[in-house]
């Protein structure tokens, strides 16, 4: 397999020529992290990993840095499933200090792109499924507060977000090379490269297949090979590893922080109906009986129904549910074969009701050891921190399946450490040019004193040259501007339509008419002859 490059170069040869970016990408080891879905009745819940990355973009502008853009995802690992949860983005709106050419493609769209890009390829394994998931909401401000008041910020509205949001996930679906997956760091054989299949969902509550398609990018709604890719108005919750069609509809929903799902979710599971006593016990079907089960909501279809009349879904805004499915055909041969899941599942370290009380083996942890590139310092000194170490955080909950990928472009802090700078941007004020530059200069340093490394971060040159169109608009069609604003989609009409013709323009004339129009050359004017010229009779 050929090694992943680096997040640098990946952007360097995206971004516009000549144009410089300096980014900050933050990072926290692996840590335990309650379970991202719920346990049917009768197991325990599925050892979890969290991890954290915070993608900060800046500029240099009069000699001061100003941040322009932030990205947060999270990422659970399991032993079956891998979910990278896109938190937070936002942007201050400065971006137009560039000045670049009208008609450039986003590059806010693209960074994320390449960002979320380059966290899936490194995770990408063959015995693993992974999944992109997101939620789509329209909001003034999300990490940078005060930019709102900043007018050259362009917040996009319910459906432009939406758009927006599938055309960052459509190149991260093409990046589901087999090729392009790191090597295999496991202890199990190697095997040769398997193909992987991406395929992408959304729901939008309130709307229907013909208004979800029209959210999909230009290019795959006029490529049938890219849409067959995209699935309107489904989600792919019943088909991830380690779930099944039999499990309980709580127990297929992720509860992902600050998401309106899991927001539901708990109020829903309040009506549980509570498992006998004796999970020997069989319970008679006529009593009705539905252990681990809501009474309200007996299928995830009826759940998206009720989600369209929650608050966050029906206040005015269309809101966006979009996930992107990485199946390796190991995985996906594996799904196929093995059928549904039984409750009964055998839970390791957990012996027979019979055979007395439960009794847990001792998980022997290995040795953990961060990548030179990596910087993990203690900052605080309380009692909580200084027992933080790579070891008792990565291994927490025994050993994971595959060590932790070599992030070399981040700054890896304990959980706490990356809380608290988190907190402090959520403090500062970006409402003016003035007041923006000084925050962003006190984050910047704040981290690097935090971390012990007053100096971090790189700087990104763009490669990309900008090809011109007609009329001197560069970029896609159909784009994010320099500035945030929507590009127009096309200038051509679908088949069958015709352009009406602006009157007064040259050559725009009558059909037959010269260049001078309806005055030019008389021999090409059809005059009727007087017999052919008939008159009403009029009616007494």
């Amino acid at each position: 397999m050929a090694d992943i490059p680096s997040l640098k170069s990946k952007l360097a040869a995206s971004l516009p020529i000549q144009q410089r970016f300096v980014i900050h990408h933050l990072s926290t080891p692996p840590s335990p992290s309650p379970a991202l879905y719920s346990a049917p009745p009768g197991q325990i819940p599925e050892k979890t990993t969290c991890e954290s990355h915070f993608l900060s973009v800046t500029i240099r502008h009069n000699d001061r840095r100003i941040q322009i853009f932030a990205l947060e995802v999270l990422i659970y690992a399991t032993q079956d499933l891998v979910t990278l949860f896109v938190s937070k983005a936002d942007s201050t709106g400065y971006i137009h200090l560039l000045k670049l050419p009208k008609g450039t493609p986003s590059p806010l769209r693209t960074i994320s792109s390449i960002f979320i890009t380059h966290l899936v390829e490194s995770r990408q394994r063959k015995d693993r499924q992974l999944v992109v998931s997101l939620f789509a909401r329209a909001q003034d401000q999300y990490l940078f507060p005060g930019s709102i008041e900043n007018p050259g910020k362009h917040v996009l509205d319910d459906r432009g977000l939406i758009k927006w949001w599938c055309r960052v996930l459509e190149p991260v679906l093409q990046s589901s090379n087999p090729d392009t997956q790191p090597p295999d760091l496991s202890p199990w054989p190697k095997k040769e490269p398997t193909h992987t299949t991406a395929k992408a969902y959304l729901r939008v509550p309130s709307c229907d297949l013909h208004e979800i398609r029209s959210f999909f990018p230009p290019q795959v709604r006029r490529n049938s090979t890219l849409l067959s890719k995209w699935h309107p108005n489904r989600d792919p919750l019943r088909d991830l590893a380690g779930r099944s069609p039999t499990f309980p509809e709580r127990c297929l929903i992720p509860r992902f922080p600050d998401d309106p799902k899991s927001r539901f979710v708990d109020e829903l599971d309040e009506e549980l109906t509570e498992p006998p006593p004796d999970s020997q016990k069989k319970e008679s079907p006529s009593k009705g009986k539905r252990p681990g089960r809501w009474k309200s909501v007996r299928s995830l279809e009826q759940f998206w129904e009720l989600m369209a009349f929650r608050q966050e879904c029906s206040s005015g805004r269309l809101v966006g549910f979009l996930w992107a499915v990485f199946t390796p055909a190991q995985v996906e041969d594996r799904l196929k074969t093995s059928g549904p899941i039984p409750f009964a599942k055998k839970l390791m370290n957990t012996p027979h009701e019979s055979d007395g009380p439960r009794t847990f083996a001792p998980v022997v942890q290995p040795p953990f050891t961060p990548p030179a590139e990596q910087l993990v310092v203690p900052y605080l000194t309380d009692a909580d921190d200084q027992g933080f170490s790579p070891e008792t955080i990565a291994c927490a909950s025994g050993p994971p399946a595959y060590p932790p990928p070599t992030e070399a472009s981040a700054l890896v802090l304990p959980p706490k450490h990356y809380a608290r700078v988190n907190r402090l941007l959520l403090r500062l004020d970006y409402a003016n040019l003035d007041v923006a530059a000084e925050s962003s200069e006190r984050w910047i340093d704040d981290v690097g004193i935090c971390a012990g490394k007053e100096d971090w971060g790189f700087e990104v040159v763009g490669e990309m040259e900008m090809e011109m169109g007609r009329n001197g608009d560069g970029g896609e069609i159909g784009g994010m501007g320099a500035e945030g604003k929507w590009v127009g989609e096309a200038k051509t009409l679908d088949m069958g339509l015709t352009r009406k013709k602006k009157r007064g323009a040259e050559g725009d004339g009558p059909p037959g008419a010269g260049e001078n129009g309806i005055n030019g050359a008389s021999e090409s004017v059809n005059v009727l002859a007087t017999g052919l010229v008939r008159k009403k009779p009029k009616v007494k």
